[in-house]
């Protein structure tokens, strides 16, 4: 009972981390099939967050390379940049450096820390300012920590070009709260709760300072386990990590149902293969002893005339003889009926050892045998007989301390075809019958 409660307890729990694993493979590939229109929607709401600062420091840098000599003035500077702040929601602040050196912010205020860092030659700034310098077009950097008020941002950077080479950046910052309010919108539409999104900053090593948000987990996992695929944001890629779909428990339950309903229908399948298989075996057993001999394993009369009913159009002729042991009563009356049943056993054994593997043995009843000869002629049948009888008149049968020496008369007959082995046993019969007259030891072929 134990044994069986323990099987059961472990089929239960092999079936529920199957499910487990189906629904997360399903709930995967599911997710690679969505993943490509969260990301087109995705870049649609960045770009329309990025995109004022972008426009931002191309004004800025037209307005450079307008000024005399490139010396945009301060005053005109936070005219135009207060212009553009209030146009764009989206910018924080707006930085203009000089040779990478920040000389304007605004708003000043609150940003004071930042002026006079040289960017290119700042251990957080340098590389990513250095990528801006050999980028044509402005470069997105963050999430980083700024200088000049140490809030949580994304950097757009342009490089300025004069005639004259380069002249510096113009930089524009957006709060990293405008990014994440922004793909929240998009993935919650899409019913994404779990997710990761890095962004891109070539000044950091550490991937968790590059992380813009991160919300939920995956099966239970890291969300770096999850479905990665790049976020293209004007050229730049942030890496975006997903889970959308997480199967209810009645989709677990279902699959869980029909996981244990298949199980179920395998194991009664196999139970009653397995007693189908034991009926059938049995069956067969029942069929084989009512037609086998039990004393010495040849076919018994009924089992003869089975094997008669089931020849197939392979044979066409034959022939059949009927022979026995000459005084086997004798044997019974002097010896008892336990030697005489060891002599039939021997005389059987003989007969099979010496007959061809195509001939049909049979014992038909007390010391009488009958043999169907397939597709042999008459003379051969004959021959067949009459060389296993001196077979048998030569081979002495030793039986516990007593050798007893055995003769066999023997009747032959042919058939044409196999309706008429029946009669072709009658006619051997009778020349059994004949040759048990005639003074036994011999073999007499029907008229």
């Amino acid at each position: 009972m134990l044994k069986k409660i323990f099987t059961f307890a472990l089929i239960v729990m092999l079936l529920m981390l199957a499910t487990e694993n189906l629904v997360c493979d399903f709930d995967e590939e599911l997710d690679k099939q969505h993943l490509p229109l969260v990301i087109a929607e995705l870049n649609e709401a960045a770009k329309v967050v990025f995109n004022g600062a972008l426009v931002s420091t191309e004004v800025i840098d037209q307005m450079v390379n307008l000024s005399d000599n490139h010396d945009l003035p301060l005053k005109k500077f936070n005219r135009l940049a207060a212009e553009l702040k209030e146009s764009y929601r989206d910018i924080d602040t707006i930085v203009l450096s000089p040779d990478g050196i920040v000389s304007y912010i605004y708003p000043l205020a609150g940003n004071t820390k930042g002026l006079g860092v040289n960017i290119l030659e700042d251990n957080s700034r340098s590389l990513g300012s250095k990528e801006t310098k050999l980028n044509n077009d402005a470069v997105i950097i963050g999430p980083v920590k700024l200088n000049q008020n140490g809030t949580i941002a994304f950097i757009v950077r342009r490089s300025v070009y004069t005639a004259d080479g380069f002249w510096g950046f113009v930089s524009t910052t957006v709060n990293v709260n405008s990014i994440i309010n922004a793909v929240d919108k998009v993935l919650v539409k899409n019913g994404i709760e779990n997710y990761q999104l890095l962004g891109h900053d070539p000044d950091s090593k550490n991937k968790y300072s590059k992380m813009i948000s991160s919300k939920g987990i995956i099966h239970n996992r890291q969300l770096t386990d999850g479905n990665s695929t790049k976020l293209t944001i004007f050229n730049h890629r942030w890496e975006l990590t997903i889970v959308k779909c997480h199967s209810s428990l009645l989709i677990k339950f279902l699959v869980f149902l029909s996981l244990l309903t298949l199980v179920i229908f395998i194991m009664v399948l196999f139970s009653y293969f397995r007693k189908y298989q034991g009926v059938q075996k049995d069956k067969n057993q029942l069929v084989n002893d009512a037609h086998t001999d039990f004393l010495t394993g040849l076919l018994n009369r009924r089992g003869f005339e089975h094997q008669i009913s089931h020849i197939n159009n392979a044979m066409s002729y034959g022939a059949v003889a009927i022979f026995d042991i000459d005084f086997f009563k004798k044997i019974n009356d002097s010896y008892g009926h336990d030697v005489g049943d060891d002599i039939l056993v021997g005389f059987a054994n003989c007969c099979k050892r010496y007959i061809n593997s195509n001939y049909v043995l049979s014992r038909s009843g007390g010391e009488e045998f009958i043999l169907l000869m397939p597709n042999t002629q008459l003379a051969q049948a004959t021959l067949v007989c009459d060389n296993l009888r001196i077979l048998i008149s030569k081979e002495k049968f030793a039986i516990d301390d007593i050798s007893i020496n055995i003769t066999m008369s023997a009747g032959v007959a042919e058939f044409q075809q196999v309706s008429d082995i029946k009669q072709a046993l009658t006619l051997a019969d009778k020349a059994l019958y004949r040759a048990k007259h005639a003074g036994r030891d011999q073999v007499c072929v029907s008229q």
